[in-house]
């Protein structure tokens, strides 16, 4: 179990280590680049730079919620038995 854990472990960080290069190239490096760059072509518009953090945001807080919301009447369905 041990070496599943570091695996999925090396995987996320991975992941969030891409994740946090490729936005950071996106949003610091590429606007000042021309439009003709070669760069370009890996990248979004930068309209999408703000919708899609901020819809993991929401998406983040909806499931944060709904989990809180479903324990707490779990919880409360519980103590009324």
């Amino acid at each position: 179990m041990g070496s599943t854990d570091r695996i999925f472990g090396a995987t996320c960080v991975s992941a969030a280590l891409f994740i946090f290069v490729y936005y950071s190239t996106w949003t610091f490096i590429v606007p000042f680049l021309s439009e003709e760059s070669s760069l370009q072509k890996y990248f979004l518009p930068h309209e999408y730079a703000i919708y899609l953090p901020a819809a993991v945001l929401v998406a983040g807080v909806s499931l944060i919620t709904a989990f809180f919301v479903k324990t707490t009447s779990q919880s409360k369905n519980k103590k009324a038995k």
